[in-house]
């Protein structure tokens, strides 16, 4: 006879409770199972008209932390959308701008989808504007400049005579000194020498004008393109971005018709989607894929180890139907305590499929053991309630306590994650130990007792391993410390685009944008009050060794002047009779500008002695010599002529950019303003990192970095950081806080130290286990499977649990029960076929999740099978050795109990029994058991009443209505403790 056969009471006080409980129920059965699908229905609807999904990241975020208040700080300023980033690329830039342009103007035509593109620099209005990004000195110097150019602009194109133009002094009337001469003179020394030389080239003797033409330049329109000009970018909004689970998919569904549409029209152009909006939706819509595989596979597999393990459908869809029922119930819990999911949250459903049917798994496999020796089904059940109920409970309770703990920390995510899925694990346990009897009793009352399935021997598989548990022990001693050793390697990730899936395009292309220019989907951004302050925080970001670039429009308006609009108006002025073209200049003479120049030289020499000017001079009366006189003559004309054209063209450029009107706002571009300028006249200047930013300590660094200017730096690095830390703390101090929670509760249930400490082991031998083989197989921890970690936990901890219960429940040598293996194998076996699907998963964040939780529940189980029952084994052999030590203690006299039970007649049976139809057997039994080592000697022990075999011939008399009466007195003998 099986050790579970021979049983011993578990003292729980949960144990009278459960089987009065259990009474109750089974009174009112089919009233318990209708209240219960009455409530469901009622949270069900309830779920359908008042549960809200809240699909963005800041809604895990606590809104009270600093980095958070920051964040939502720039979104009442800024708005919260995000841009999508459309890339094209190409090696042929010649045909790059083209498809730009049909891209822009394809998605401009969906305004009712899009909105806010931006892909090209266009600042017309400003660019009129332009001279008053110059300095004042730098104006001042224009003014002069072209107040010279006057007469010239008026008419006297001869002044750019080459003879009068090396003679400053003919063409300014005042004393003009060698060292003011040689600043003219040295320009149009470099470029008379460049038309002089074999073959010529034209050289501006301009110089003062570069000033605004290298801000013009700035202002001038250009694409959005990487420095090598093979990839153009395109930023470009969403309508509507934030409803639904996936965010913006319509918008982005239409977005991709329309890149391949044009992609077909340009078949050497590359077209793809990135930015954060479309990683997080390909993030969403990738996940609930392999969600939906991985539930399709696991409902396969689960249902084939249910099958397998209760030898037939009914019960395990008994089990379903409870678990169902207690998920309905929880959506209408989680509707009233909290009112939404979120990103994490949304996960509770899974995993309260995952524990949820832990509970009437041990539930069905003890009463399936105790059915069949039991005739009555309503005793049965009373008996599995009092034997396996306080098991459940507690771990339910004891796992309820895991999740709920999270409720402490920090990170709203985690702490709304866990108070559902806490109070879920409540309500599941509530349903396993109330309604699962109900179910099982309507089902079975009038079924016979050898009808009921035999679930598969799991228990005799363990026995010859456990019938050496020394070895056992040592080798799994052995296996922790070299599997421990592995924890040395293990890592956190924190790196977002590691959690994505394998070649996803979004993800590809940030990483191409990453490598192949300054930008980035992610960058810091930084909210200044004015103008003023925004540049000073500029200048100093611009000094840190972390950051590559950045971004802001302040630059576009500065602030009026009147000094400058007064000169800028002046000089406008001189410039609004330009003549269409140059008049033709006098014929400079090579002989007599050969002479022009060496006096010229004499004099500088002179004066200023051995300078490059004069020497460049020198080199010029060469090349005048070099060739014949009427070639260089035409050179000389032909270059007067590029002179004149050249001022010509730059007079006419300014002319352009005189407005003596301040840029403002207004002037620039709508798309390009509501992204840097907030709706309280608040200023943006965006800062993008140098490295690589999805790298933890780069973000660390380039973070840190950027406090130190702005202590209110903000944006997606700075979230990330913060929240990743954040997270990551959350779930250490929830596991910190949960053991201790988990301790007591599991003090009040064994009131055994030992007891309790040894239904942890399971648990904190797994987890050591586990984290040893993520370490040797560099399977980090991250943000994604960091979620599973209260699972394994209490898992660990429910099968310790069990498994302790069932311990005590015996009498003499240990040995692992039936119910209580199969239980274990097939509630770990479920959660790890399970999840254990998502290792298929092209999702690298939902595939890391299904790897850690399948090798911590198969260490869990491991545990719980061989190494807890074997130091079990090695604990009764000790206490039985230390009993039979003692001298036996008088026979106690027990109490009767009696109550009705259904008996076949067997050949064995009494001569008054033999012959007649089955009937009811009033038996009455003096039961007395001998107490374990570990429990209190003043506890009374109880057995939960169980039919004898007729194996010999009690007291048989008949009763007033027909029955017949047993009496039989077992006497047990109890041991001092």
């Amino acid at each position: 006879m099986s050790a579970e056969r021979k049983p011993h009471d578990d003292d729980s006080l949960l144990a009278l409770p459960l089987r009065w409980a259990t009474t109750w129920v089974l009174r009112y059965p089919k009233a318990v199972v209708g209240m219960a699908l009455l409530l469901a229905a009622a949270a069900i609807c309830l779920s359908v008209c008042q549960m809200q999904f809240h699909t963005s990241r800041l809604d895990l975020l606590n809104p009270n932390s600093g980095y958070n208040q920051r964040w939502l700080a720039y979104l009442k300023e800024f708005g919260s959308d995000d841009d999508a980033v459309v890339v094209v690329q190409t090696d042929d830039p010649a045909v790059l701008e083209g498809a730009i342009d049909e891209a822009a103007s394809e998605i401009l035509r969906r305004e009712d989808l899009f909105h806010s593109l931006f892909y090209k620099n266009d600042v017309g209005k400003i660019r009129g504007k332009a001279l008053h990004f110059l300095s004042l000195e730098d104006l001042e110097k224009l003014d002069r400049y072209t107040a010279q150019g006057e007469p010239i602009v008026q008419g006297d194109w001869n002044q750019l005579q080459l003879q009068r133009m090396f003679n400053p002094g003919a063409s300014r009337p005042q004393n003009v000194s060698p060292g003011s001469a040689a600043a003219f003179l040295e320009p149009l020394a470099d470029s008379l020498c460049a038309a002089l030389a074999d073959p010529p080239r034209y050289q501006s003797p301009w110089p003062t004008q570069g000033l605004a033409a290298e801000q013009l330049k700035k202002l001038s329109p250009s694409y959005l393109m990487t420095d090598d000009g093979k990839m153009g970018l395109l930023l470009v909004r969403f309508h509507g971005q934030h409803n639904g689970m996936s965010p913006g998919s319509e918008a982005i569904d239409e977005l991709r018709v329309i890149l391949r549409e044009v992609s077909q029209r340009h078949p050497h152009v590359e077209l793809g989607l990135t930015g954060m909006p479309i990683l997080e939706n390909d993030e969403m819509r990738a996940s609930q894929a392999d969600m939906m595989q991985a539930s399709v596979l696991s409902l396969v597999g689960v249902a084939c180890l249910f099958v397998a393990g209760f030898g037939g459908l009914r019960h395990p869809l008994i089990a379903v139907l409870t678990l169902l029922i207690a998920l309905a119930w929880s959506f209408g819990y989680l509707t009233l305590a909290v009112g939404h999911l979120n990103l994490l949250s949304v996960s509770f459903g899974a995993i309260l499929i995952g524990l949820g049917i832990d509970f009437g798994v041990h539930y069905i496999a003890r009463y399936l053991l105790i059915r069949g020796e039991c005739a009555d089904c309503g005793e049965a059940l009373r008996q599995t309630a009092g034997s396996i109920g306080p098991g459940v409970v507690t771990g339910g309770v004891t796992t309820a306590i895991a999740f709920c703990t999270a409720t402490l920390t920090h990170f709203t995510g985690v702490a709304e994650l866990g108070l559902i899925a806490g109070g879920g694990v409540i309500l599941c346990v509530v349903a396993a130990v109330l309604v699962l009897p109900a179910l099982l009793f309507l089902s079975d009352q009038h079924r016979a007792a050898d009808a009921t399935p035999t679930p598969l021997p799991i228990d005799m598989a363990m026995r010859p391993l456990l019938g050496m548990p020394r070895l056992a022990l040592g080798i799994a001693c052995v296996a922790t410390v070299l599997l421990g050793a592995g924890m040395v390697h293990l890592r956190y990730d924190h790196n977002l685009l590691n959690l994505q899936p394998v070649r996803l395009e979004s993800v590809d292309l940030e990483r191409q944008i990453l490598t192949k220019s300054d930008r980035s989907v992610w960058f810091a951004l930084s909210v200044a009050r004015s103008p003023e302050e925004l540049l000073a925080r500029k200048a100093q970001f611009d000094q840190l060794d972390c950051v590559e670039s950045t971004e802001q429009i302040v630059e576009l308006t500065p602030p009026p002047s009147e000094e400058k609009s007064r000169l800028i108006t002046r000089i406008g002025s001189r410039l609004t009779a330009l003549p269409p073209r140059a008049a033709t200049i006098e014929m400079t003479s090579p002989t007599n500008l050969s002479l022009q120049l060496s006096a010229l030289r004499a004099n500088l020499f002179s004066a200023l002695g051995d300078t490059p000017l004069v020497q460049k001079l020198a080199l010029a009366e060469r090349l005048l010599r070099q060739r014949p006189s009427p070639e260089t003559a035409q050179l000389l004309a032909s270059h007067q002529m590029r002179i004149a054209n050249d001022l010509l063209e730059r007079f006419r450029l300014l002319q352009t950019v005189a407005n003596p009107e301040s840029p403002v706002s207004d002037d620039i571009p709508s798309e390009l303003r509501d992204r840097f300028v907030g709706a309280n006249g608040r200023h943006l200047l965006r800062v993008y990192a140098k490295g690589d930013i999805w790298d933890m300590e780069h973000l660390r660094h380039f973070v840190q970095s950027l406090e130190t200017v702005d202590p209110q730096v903000t944006g997606h690095p700075v979230q990330s950081y913060y929240a990743s830390r954040q997270m990551q703390q959350s779930y250490l101090h929830a596991a910190l806080y949960s053991l201790l929670a988990v301790a007591i509760v599991l003090m009040l249930d064994f009131r055994s130290v030992r007891s309790s400490l040894l239904s942890l082991l399971p648990m904190v031998l797994g987890m050591v286990q586990t984290f040893g083989v993520l370490g040797l197989f560099g399977i980090p921890l991250n943000p994604a499977n960091m979620i599973v970690l209260p699972l394994i936990l209490g898992i660990g901890i429910d099968d310790g649990v069990h498994v302790v219960h069932d311990f005590r429940r015996q009498a003499g040598r240990y040995r692992l029960g039936g119910s209580t293996a199969m239980a274990v194998v097939i509630t770990s076996l479920t959660t790890m076929v399970g999840f254990g699907m998502m290792i298929f998963a092209k999702h690298q964040g939902l595939r890391s999740l299904g790897q850690v939780l399948t090798i911590g529940v198969f260490f869990c189980l491991l545990n719980s099978l061989l190494v807890l029952p074997a130091l079990l084994s090695l604990i009764s052999a000790r206490r039985e050795r230390k009993n039979s030590d003692l001298p036996a203690a008088a026979d106690p006299v027990a109490s009767l109990t009696e109550e009705t039970v259904s008996v076949m007649p067997e050949p064995a049976a009494p001569a008054a029994l033999q012959g007649t139809p089955p009937r009811r057997v009033r038996a009455k039994e003096e039961i007395v058991a001998q107490k374990p080592d570990d429990e209190p000697a003043s506890s009374p022990a109880t057995l939960p009443m169980i039919a004898p075999p007729f194996d010999a011939a009690p007291a048989a008399s008949p009763g007033a209505d027909g029955s017949v009466v047993v009496r039989r007195k077992i006497i047990v003998r109890r041991r001092a403790a």
